[in-house]
């Protein structure tokens, strides 16, 4: 199911320094310092990629998280034997990883191989942002559908939303990283959902205040 067989227990403390991520793999570049000898660093599960790649080890070369694109590509996954709060945000933070993350989740065929979807193209950009981001998507041009357009934050909360029977073909949506209410959001991870009567794309954006 997550492309991964388990190793080993791990310590009872003393596990995880740090973890960096592997070249190719959706944390390339990355690397966190971990909460060391504290209480996340108990009993760190070990693995070892099975069907899917190990994308973070810890400094003794032991693998702490993997992704799998599922049977056939059918779904996708992320496995994490670590804390992710645990990770300490340095040169690259929780929130520029949790970006990865969504991206990699999210990501779907590419939607012009499929003349029957109604969205065409989805951007968010930029991404990440502090005052502004456009929502950018572009709809097939016999597509009778009508469009909605919501951000929720992580928790699942629905935090801002756009609904107009009359947006269709090509459409940019500024967004200001505020609420209904007008109020500013915190910063953080938030997912855009661009959906139709027939079609859902989601998109991972982060807001930097």
């Amino acid at each position: 199911m997550f492309g991964c067989t388990f190793a080993g227990d791990g310590n009872a403390t003393a596990n995880i320094q740090d973890v960096t991520g592997q070249a190719g793999t959706i944390a390339d570049g990355y690397t966190h310092d971990y909460l060391y000898g504290l209480g996340p660093d108990s009993y760190v599960d070990e693995i070892t990629a099975n069907g899917g790649a190990i994308f973070f080890k810890s400094q003794d070369n032991i693998g702490r998280a993997v992704s799998y694109s599922g049977l056939s590509g059918m779904y996708r996954a992320i496995h994490s034997t670590f804390i992710f709060g645990a990770l300490r945000d340095g040169a690259f933070t929780k929130a520029m990883l949790m970006t990865q993350y969504m991206d990699y989740l999210s990501e779907t065929v590419d939607v012009q191989e499929y003349t029957e979807n109604a969205i065409t193209q989805c951007t968010v950009s930029p991404n990440p942002f502090s005052n502004t981001t456009v929502v950018r998507y572009q709809m097939r041009d016999e597509s009778p559908e009508q469009v909605s357009v919501k951000v929720y934050d992580i928790t699942g909360r629905l935090v801002r939303q756009w609904n107009n029977p009359t947006i269709q073909q090509s459409n940019d949506i500024v967004w200001d990283g505020c609420d209904d209410n007008g109020n500013r959001l915190s910063s953080g991870t938030y997912i855009v959902r661009i959906a139709t009567e027939t079609e859902t794309v989601t998109r991972a954006v982060v807001l930097m205040n």
